[in-house]
């Protein structure tokens, strides 16, 4: 199964790369949320298997459609809404286990039943599915499109938490929203250590490292000088980088706040 998912992405990859990417962070976030709100790893195995293919029915959207970057025609939104059902369709006769192509089926539908291609709502739609709904939306509004640029992981966050239980799985909505706020701990700790250990190596408190003539010495000092007096400023650069980050792999981030990445 590894090797065919390999050759979609591949050609998924010749045809749209950002749609490959796209479906890998998602998968990595998804994950993420379905570790902490404890689903088994044969769940959660299925569920990264349906998320890193769940775009695959984009192959029959035209490019031009994918990356215009005007809004886009009602005709043109009618085509994207396929891709749900194309992807099931494609997989049916490959034998994938089934809750993967539903997985796929259902990542677009909505817990009010406004969702697409099938109008489900609640309960009707899987747990998994509507974990890969809300690691799409997120990814998708932090990341950069040729009709807009990225709008950021706090725009996301308010998306998301607006629309829950309406839109979203409220338990995964949740979910997401704490492990933001691990990040965002993670980040202050991170932070503070870091300019800890840069004040420490200019006062002399930290060996410079061998091999640093003076003139490497000095532009060090002078960026550290630099560093602490626009601390508001590089913390505040930081902290978005570093959530923007979390967003497009929070499965990594949570390495730093407990290992709960599967």
């Amino acid at each position: 199964m590894e090797s065919i998912i390999q050759v979609m992405e591949s050609v998924m990859a010749a045809r749209d790369p950002y749609t490959v990417g796209h479906q890998q962070r998602v998968a990595r976030l998804a994950c993420t949320l379905a570790g902490e709100m404890g689903l088994s790893p044969e769940r959660i195995q299925t569920l990264h298997t349906a998320a890193s293919l769940h775009d695959l029915g984009k192959i029959a959207v035209p490019t031009g459609i994918l990356s215009k970057p005007g809004e886009l025609t009602e005709i043109e939104f009618a085509m994207i809404k396929t891709h749900p059902q194309v992807g099931y369709d494609i997989l049916k006769p490959l034998k994938f286990p089934e809750p993967i192509g539903q997985i796929i089926l259902q990542h677009h539908e909505r817990m009010n039943g406004s969702g697409y291609p099938q109008g489900i709502k609640g309960k009707h739609i899987s747990l998994e599915a509507r974990i890969l709904g809300v690691a799409d939306v997120l990814e998708a509004m932090c990341s950069h499109r040729p009709y807009r640029p990225g709008l950021g992981i706090d725009r996301a966050l308010e998306e998301i938490s607006q629309s829950k239980g309406v839109l979203y799985d409220a338990a995964v909505v949740d979910a997401c929203l704490h492990l933001c706020a691990q990040c965002r701990e993670a980040e202050q700790l991170f932070m503070v250590s870091l300019l800890d250990r840069r004040y420490q190596m200019i006062s002399g408190d930290v060996p410079i490292p061998q091999g640093e003539g003076e003139n490497q010495i000095s532009e060090r000092r002078r960026l550290g000088r630099a560093g602490r007096l626009r601390f508001p400023e590089v913390r505040a650069n930081h902290f978005r980088f570093l959530l923007h980050t979390a967003v497009a792999s929070l499965s990594g981030v949570m390495i730093m706040v407990g290992n709960r990445g599967f």
